[in-house]
């Protein structure tokens, strides 16, 4: 059985409308490869964004913090759990799904280059930065990682 993948480009692109369409693909059957996540785009004041995620991260067990919950700080981490939200937590197909989304920091590792050989990028429709007004504010999903604590030490490709 050969597997068809779909390779998407998340640059510049609005992290939700991006992620619910990924959902949805996932959903139907396709398998998905995402390039650059950490250059996808949240809409808002810089200040706003930043404020949210470092709210959450304070949110921990009372009894027993080493159980949970945990934050995802690497862009490709933030961007599965962001989909694997958008799918159905409970059942089958949900958890199918989201295993056959692959999601890369930047490019395609080497040691994948020739699982994902000859992929052309595809688009995804209204989740263009172009949708944003002059005046919107946004910043990368890079720069709120690293705000939250990802060292960029770790593997990036």
């Amino acid at each position: 059985m050969v597997i068809e993948y779909q390779l998407y480009d998340a640059t510049n692109k609005i992290l939700g409308r991006f992620c619910s369409q990924i959902a949805k693909k996932a959903l139907l059957g396709e398998y998905i490869v995402i390039i650059n996540a950490k250059k996808a785009i949240i809409s808002g004041t810089k200040r706003d964004i930043h404020e949210k995620y470092l709210a959450k991260l304070e949110i921990s067990t009372a009894t027993n913090p080493r159980r949970g919950p945990f934050h995802e700080r690497r862009p490709d981490t933030f961007m599965r759990r962001v989909i694997k939200q958008m799918l159905p937590r409970k059942k089958l197909r949900g958890k199918e799904a989201i295993k056959r989304v692959h999601i890369y920091i930047s490019g395609i590792p080497e040691r994948f280059k020739s699982r994902y050989q000859k992929l052309e990028p595809n688009e995804i429709k209204n989740a263009d930065k172009r949708r944003l007004s002059y005046f919107n504010r946004f910043i990368t999903l890079e720069n709120l990682c690293q705000r939250i604590g990802w060292k960029k030490s770790e593997i990036e490709a």
